[in-house]
């Protein structure tokens, strides 16, 4: 049988469609509400699984803070350990310095001890030299009183040991005795001292082989010539010329009363030195004389006289230098102005001049102020020559009294037999200072420093 859909009735055909409409829907519904509820269970897998990562992440979240807690409570621990470390190495610290400040008080307390019992063998022993040394000036001056100078000298002599200990131990002096105006010259032996007359005679000499122990010679002049005063001389200084030397010395010339210059010779830097002389060498008597000679011999050879005016003020407070001949007895050419006294600390005084060259360089020393005070000081000058100029710096002392040693001067600048320099002077020993107190020799090295001469001098 054939059916033909198309010629259904209308209204049944419409029926049936909607039933067939239904189903299908009713099957689409079925099958969306499966799919929901897979869904659905899947979502709530999923949350729980999210609930379950939460939980895990809140424990571990707990977790790093206790052990976040625990690592600030190592640190802390650790900190406080170094705390207490660096304290303990600062304890041991103070401990060991506090060790080795006992060391050392221990180690004071010993040297006191030693230096205590050396003080005690030292008194012990300087006390005999005291004794024996005033017996012997005691002797020296009784002689010296009675006009007996050789035995004055030979009393001096005798007692001189003792008397240097005595004085070295008391202001590191060199010798005993008064010796104002040191002039040391050196030989090819040892060395040979000159100084202002006193118990020793006009010119007194001593000798030493090594400018540490001196022994007294005598008397180096054998006197002084007619014109002159007896019983007044100073300054003296030798120049050893043409196997010869020549001593220049202060003496008061008779005619005027000034102080003047002379010469004398001998053949040997003991002496005798003989004066024959018919006047002075030098004496600027219109500006009051001249005192305090001292020679140089220049680096060609040439030798000159240095010394200074005697008077006061101006043109009679300058030192002077002038070429000696050949022999060193006598002048040439013209005298040369090399200083005035025009410092502050000078106070109207320049004098003892004594001129060394070293390394090119011409240094002038000079004494300034009053001699008899503990003013009386050493300064310094730098020249282009023997004949000048000279240039002085605003303040040019270099020797001044200290606690020892008051009023250093005179000072006379030598080379040692090694070529170094050194400086002989004078100085009163603290308190006793002024005249007639004993200005003792002193010996100290010189050296350059900066272009300026250094004394290297304990005042």
């Amino acid at each position: 049988m054939t059916i033909r859909i198309g010629a259904l009735a209308p209204g049944r055909a419409t029926v049936r469609g909607r039933r067939v409409a239904a189903g299908a829907a009713a099957a689409v519904v079925l099958l969306a509400g499966a799919g929901w509820w897979s869904a659905h269970a899947r979502l709530d897998d999923t949350r729980s699984r999210l609930a379950s990562t939460r939980a895990d992440l809140a424990s571990t979240r707990a977790d790093l803070a206790a052990a976040e807690d625990e690592e600030a409570a190592v640190v802390a621990a650790v900190d406080a350990t170094r705390a207490e470390v660096a304290a303990a190495v600062a304890d041991r610290a103070r401990l060991e310095a506090l060790a080795a400040e006992t060391q050392l008080q221990i180690a004071a307390v010993d040297a006191a001890r030693a230096e205590t019992a050396t003080a005690q063998d030292l008194v012990t022993a300087n006390s005999a030299d005291a004794m024996a040394c005033f017996d012997g000036v005691s002797t020296a001056v009784d002689a010296n009183r009675a006009g007996d100078d050789g035995a004055s000298a030979a009393a001096l002599r005798a007692a001189s040991a003792a008397c240097s200990r005595t004085l070295a131990y008391a202001t590191g002096a060199r010798f005993p005795y008064d010796f104002a105006d040191p002039f040391v010259l050196t030989t090819r032996d040892g060395y040979f001292g000159y100084s202002t007359n006193a118990g020793a005679g006009d010119i007194q000499v001593i000798r030493s082989p090594d400018l540490v122990t001196w022994e007294l010679v005598g008397n180096a002049l054998a006197s002084v010539p007619g014109w002159a005063s007896a019983g007044a001389t100073w300054a003296p200084s030798v120049l050893a010329r043409d196997g010869g030397y020549v001593v220049y010395y202060t003496v008061r010339e008779a005619a005027s009363g000034r102080q003047c210059i002379s010469r004398a010779v001998a053949s040997s830097p003991a002496g005798p030195f003989h004066d024959g002389s018919s006047g002075p060498l030098v004496c600027q008597r219109d500006l009051g004389g001249s005192i305090d000679p001292s020679p140089f011999v220049d680096a060609d050879g040439r030798a000159w006289l240095l010394w200074k005016a005697e008077g006061t003020g101006g043109p009679s407070q300058t030192i002077w230098s002038q070429e000696l001949t050949a022999d060193g007895r006598d002048l040439v050419g013209q005298p040369y102005p090399l200083i005035s006294a025009d410092r502050p600390f000078e106070r109207g005084v320049v004098e003892a001049p004594s001129l060394v060259l070293d390394r090119g360089t011409y240094h002038l020393v000079y004494a300034a102020a009053d001699w008899n005070s503990r003013r009386y000081t050493t300064a310094a000058a730098t020249c282009a020559g023997p004949a000048g100029p000279c240039t002085k710096p605003a303040d040019g002392r270099i020797l001044s009294g200290g606690d020892r040693l008051a009023g250093p001067g005179g000072v006379e600048v030598f080379r040692a037999r090694d070529g170094a320099l050194w400086a002989a002077f004078h100085a009163f020993s603290e308190p006793n200072v002024g005249y007639p107190a004993s200005r003792y020799l002193h010996l100290a090295p010189v050296r350059v420093e900066a272009g300026r001469l250094v004394i290297d001098a304990a005042t």
